[in-house]
C-alpha cells in the first residue's frame, strides 16, 4: 500500500488562528492554496504566485503574496498583497521609468515643451516659429487699455493700433466719399443739438456756436458721444432732410442741385433759376398781346375782332373772297388803286 505524506493544513483564517509554523513546518492552505514555512517566529508564504480571474482573488490579508490574473477583467496584471490590499505590480510611476520626456520623439499629434516653458505644468510662452511671447507678456499687452486706444494711421509697430470709434470714422468717411446722396438733418443749425441721435448729421453753417464754433461748412457726425467732423471735397453731395433738397460741394460753397419739384407762377421776371421753390415768368406786351394782372389777350384792331367769342377775322368781301369751294382760301377780289 502506498504511503501518503501530508503536510499540516486548513484554511487561511485557522492558519491565522493556529499562529506560527515550527522551524521548519510547512501549511497549506486549502481556500488560498497557499503554502507556508515557518521559522517558529513567522510564516513565509512559499511556491508560485496564486492565478485566476480577478473576482477570485482572495482578500489581501498577507504580505507578500502575488496573485496573477489570467482571465477577465485585468487580465495579464500581477498583483502584490500588502497585508492590507493589492498593489498592482506593473503599473508604475513616471518616475520608475527609465529615460526622460525629452527622449520622446516629435508625433504628428504632439511635440516637445522646453522645460523653460513650463510654469507649474502649464506652457507661459507661445511662438510662431519666429514670434515668440511669454504668458505675461501677452497678457500685460491685451489688459493694456491705453494701448487699445492709440491711433497711428502712420504707424508700423505693434503698438501703433487703431481703435474701434477710428475704424468706424473711417467706415464713415469712406462710405461718404462713394455715397452721393448722404444725408444730413440740417444746414442752417448753428448750436449742436443737445440730445442728438447716433449717426445724425449736420452740414455746419457760418456763426456755429459751442463745438462746432469754426467748423464753417464741414459735416458733422455723432458717433459713440462725440461729434466727429468731416471736411467736403469737391463733388461731395448730401441731401438735406428738413428742405429736401441736394447739395453739393462746389469747394467753396454748398449749392443746390436738385431737390423737390418747382412750380412756375405768372409775375414779373424770371427769378431764381434752377435753386429757387418758385419760378416767375412775365410774357411781355406788344406787337397785338395785351398783358394784364391775370390774363394774356390778343389786341383787337385792323379787322380783327376780340370778343367773348374769342377772335374774329372780319374780311370785306368786296375784295377779299372767302373761297369755301377752294380749301377755304382768302383770296383777292378788286385792287384798285383809288383816286386822286
Amino acid at each position: 500500500m502506498a504511503q501518503t505524506i501530508q503536510v499540516k493544513r486548513g484554511t487561511r483564517a485557522e492558519l491565522s488562528t493556529y499562529g506560527m509554523l515550527k522551524a521548519g513546518e510547512m501549511g497549506f492552505c486549502t481556500d488560498t492554496k497557499e503554502v507556508y514555512i515557518g521559522d517558529g517566529s513567522s510564516n513565509s508564504m512559499v511556491g508560485r504566485a496564486l492565478s485566476g480571474p480577478e473576482a477570485s482573488r482572495p482578500a489581501a490579508a498577507s504580505a507578500g503574496r502575488l496573485y496573477y490574473v489570467s482571465s477577465g477583467s485585468n487580465n495579464g496584471y500581477l498583483y502584490f498583497d500588502d497585508g492590507a490590499a493589492w498593489r498592482r505590480v506593473n503599473a508604475q510611476k513616471l518616475t520608475d521609468v527609465s529615460g526622460t520626456v525629452d527622449d520622446i520623439a516629435d508625433g504628428s499629434t504632439y511635440a516637445k515643451v522646453l522645460k523653460a516653458d513650463l510654469t507649474a505644468g502649464h506652457p507661459n510662452k507661445v511662438s510662431d516659429g519666429t514670434n515668440s511671447k511669454t504668458a505675461a507678456e501677452i497678457a500685460t499687452h491685451l489688459n493694456d487699455a491705453a494701448k487699445h486706444r492709440v491711433i497711428n494711421d502712420g504707424g508700423s509697430t505693434i503698438t501703433d493700433l487703431w481703435s474701434a470709434q477710428k475704424i468706424k470714422n473711417e467706415i464713415e468717411l469712406a462710405k461718404h466719399n462713394i455715397e452721393p446722396q448722404a444725408s444730413v438733418k440740417d444746414q442752417n443749425l448753428t448750436a449742436p443739438p443737445s440730445s442728438p441721435a447716433e449717426a445724425d448729421r449736420y452740414i455746419i453753417p457760418s456763426g456755429a456756436t459751442g463745438v462746432w464754433a469754426g467748423k464753417t461748412s464741414q459735416i458733422a457726425e455723432y458717433a459713440a458721444g462725440a461729434w466727429a467732423y468731416y471736411v467736403p471735397a469737391v463733388g461731395w453731395t448730401a441731401y438735406v432732410d428738413d428742405e429736401q433738397k441736394i447739395y453739393s460741394w462746389n469747394g467753396s460753397a454748398w449749392v443746390r442741385t436738385g431737390g423737390a419739384l418747382q412750380t412756375i407762377t405768372a409775375g414779373n421776371g424770371l427769378t431764381g433759376g434752377g435753386q429757387a421753390d418758385s419760378v416767375t415768368l412775365t410774357v411781355g406786351a406788344g406787337n397785338g398781346i395785351i398783358v394784364g394782372s391775370t390774363s394774356v389777350a390778343a389786341k383787337p384792331g385792323k379787322g380783327i375782332l376780340v370778343n367773348s367769342t374769342g377772335i374774329e377775322v372780319n374780311i370785306d368781301g368786296s375784295s377779299i373772297v372767302y373761297d369755301s369751294a377752294n380749301g377755304n382760301q382768302l383770296t383777292v377780289s378788286t385792287i384798285d388803286g383809288g383816286t386822286f
